[in-house]
C-alpha cells in the first residue's frame, strides 16, 4: 500500500501532462481488475492522444504555464501527507466507509478539525438550505401550547343521539370533505399505486400507513367534542386483555388490533373503534378471519364500557372497520334496552386507487357517517360516564363472547 501511495505521488508531483494521459490506461486496467490486449491499450491511449489534438486546434490548451512556486510545491506535499495519514489511521469505522467512497461528512473528524474559515467554507451549503422562523409563526406556537388543554366545553357537554341527522353544518361537511379529497388526491399521485404490479407488491402496513391512516385522520379531525386518538402500534386492546383474564390466574395478552379509536377521559383510555385490515389483495380466508376478530374485539368494546358506565341502549356502539382488498365495510356493535348485542353493517364502499367518481362518492359518504357517529357516540360515552361518576353501574356481568377454536381466541 505505501508504495502504491508512493508511486502516485511522485507522478503528481514530478511527471508532465503526457505521463498523467498515459496513465489513465493503467487506471482503467485498475479500475476494471482485467488486463486488455495491447491492442485495446494502443487504442485507449489513440483515442486521448487524438483528443488532445482537438483541443489544441481549439486553443483550448494554449495557456502560458507559469512555473510552479515553491510553496505551491510543499502545499500539495503537505496536503498529500495528510490524507496518506487519514487513509492510514482512520478515526473510525465511519470515517473508513466515508473516505473509501469520497465523501466528506460534516461530521468526520476531518471536517471537524478544519481552521474557522476553511470550516465556514465548507458548510455554507449547508447553512444556505436553513431558513428562519418567522416571529408571527413563533408567536402562534406558544398560544397552541398555552390553550392546549382549553377545550370548547360548550360543544364537547353538548348531547347528541342518533336521529338520521348530520350533526354539523352543511359547510363543515363540505370542508372536511375537501380533506378527504386532498388525501385521495395524494395518493393518486403516488408511483407506489399507479400500476396493478406495483400494488401487488405493497404490504399491509404500507396499505395502512399510506392510504387508510391518512383517510381516517382527514375523516376524524375537529370532532365537534374533541379529536379521536388513532393508534396504528397495534398495541394490545384493554378491552380484549380484561375480557381474556378475567377468572384465570396466568395473565393473557388481549388481541392486537391494526388501529384502535382511542379517547382519554378522568385518567382512563378507552376504545371507541377497531380496524382490521388486509393488503390491496386479499383472500377470501383472510377476509373470513378478520371479520370473526373484529366482531369479537367489537363485543369486548362494548363489554369493557360497560363495566365502567351504562351508554343509552340502541344507541351507543362500538364502531368495527374492516377493509378487505380496496373493500372498506362499516360496522357497529351496540347492546339493546335488553343488554343483548346487536351487530349492524352500515356501509361499504371501494377505495378508489385512481380517479374514480362513484367509487370517491361512496367512499365519502361511508366516511361522513363514521365522522357522524363518532360525535353522538363520543357524546353518550361523555354523558355515561359523568352519571356513573355519582351512581357506579351493578351486576355488571362478563362478555356473553361465545366460545370458539383456541388458535383465535
Amino acid at each position: 500500500m505505501s508504495r502504491l501511495v508512493s508511486k502516485i505521488e511522485t507522478l503528481f508531483l514530478e511527471e508532465p501532462l503526457d505521463s498523467l494521459c498515459g496513465a489513465s490506461a493503467v487506471y482503467l486496467t485498475i479500475e476494471n481488475n482485467i488486463l486488455p490486449s495491447l491492442e485495446h491499450v494502443r487504442e485507449i491511449i489513440a483515442s486521448g492522444y487524438i483528443s488532445v489534438r482537438g483541443l489544441k486546434s481549439f486553443k483550448a490548451l494554449n495557456m502560458e504555464r507559469e512555473p510552479a512556486s515553491d510553496y505551491s510545491h510543499m502545499e500539495i506535499t503537505t496536503n498529500i501527507n495528510k490524507l496518506k495519514y487519514k487513509l492510514e489511521h482512520p478515526g473510525t469505522e465511519v470515517d473508513i466507509n466515508l473516505y473509501a467512497s469520497m465523501v466528506l461528512s460534516d461530521e468526520s473528524d476531518m471536517i471537524k478539525n478544519l481552521g474557522r474559515r476553511q470550516k465556514n467554507v465548507f458548510l455554507e451549503p449547508r447553512e444556505n438550505m436553513k431558513c428562519d422562523i418567522p416571529e408571527l409563526v413563533v408567536t402562534k406556537c406558544d398560544e397552541f401550547v398555552s390553550s392546549f388543554n382549553n377545550l370548547d366545553t360548550s360543544q364537547a357537554t353538548r348531547f347528541f343521539f342518533h336521529d338520521r341527522k348530520w350533526k354539523e353544518s352543511e359547510s363543515k361537511l363540505v370542508k372536511v370533505t375537501n380533506r378527504i379529497l386532498d388525501t385521495l388526491g395524494e395518493t393518486w399521485r403516488n408511483p407506489a399505486f399507479m400500476s396493478s404490479i406495483s400494488r401487488s407488491e405493497q404490504s399491509e402496513g404500507t396499505y395502512i400507513s399510506d392510504i387508510i391512516m391518512p383517510l381516517l385522520r382527514s375523516s376524524l379531525r375537529d370532532l365537534l367534542n374533541g379529536d379521536i386518538c388513532l393508534s396504528t402500534a397495534e398495541r394490545q386492546s384493554l378491552a380484549s386483555k380484561a375480557r381474556r383474564n378475567a377468572g384465570v390466574v396466568e395473565e393473557r395478552m388481549g388481541k392486537k388490533p391494526d388501529i384502535m379509536g382511542l379517547m382519554k377521559q378522568d385518567e382512563k383510555i378507552i376504545e371507541l373503534m377497531y380496524l382490521e385490515s388486509s393488503r390491496i389483495l386479499c383472500s377470501n380466508s383472510k377476509k373470513a378471519d378478520d371479520g370473526v376478530k373484529l366482531w369479537r374485539e367489537t363485543l369486548d368494546g362494548v363489554s369493557f364500557i360497560d363495566a365502567l358506565c351504562r351508554p343509552v341502549g340502541n344507541q351507543f356502539g362500538i364502531v368495527g372497520i374492516q377493509i378487505a382488498g380496496t373493500t372498506i365495510r362499516l360496522n357497529v356493535l351496540m347492546k339493546d334496552l335488553g343488554g343483548i348485542p346487536r351487530y349492524f353493517h352500515l356501509d361499504h364502499a371501494k377505495i378508489p386507487l385512481l380517479p374514480h367518481a362513484s367509487h370517491t362518492k361512496a367512499l365519502i359518504r361511508l366516511l361522513l357517517t363514521l365522522r357522524n357517529i363518532m360525535i353522538v357516540n363520543k357524546s353518550l360515552l361523555l354523558r355515561a360516564l359523568e352519571q356513573a361518576s355519582t351512581h357506579p353501574p351493578r351486576n355488571v356481568g362478563p362478555s356473553p363472547t361465545v366460545s370458539s377454536p383456541p388458535y383465535n381466541n
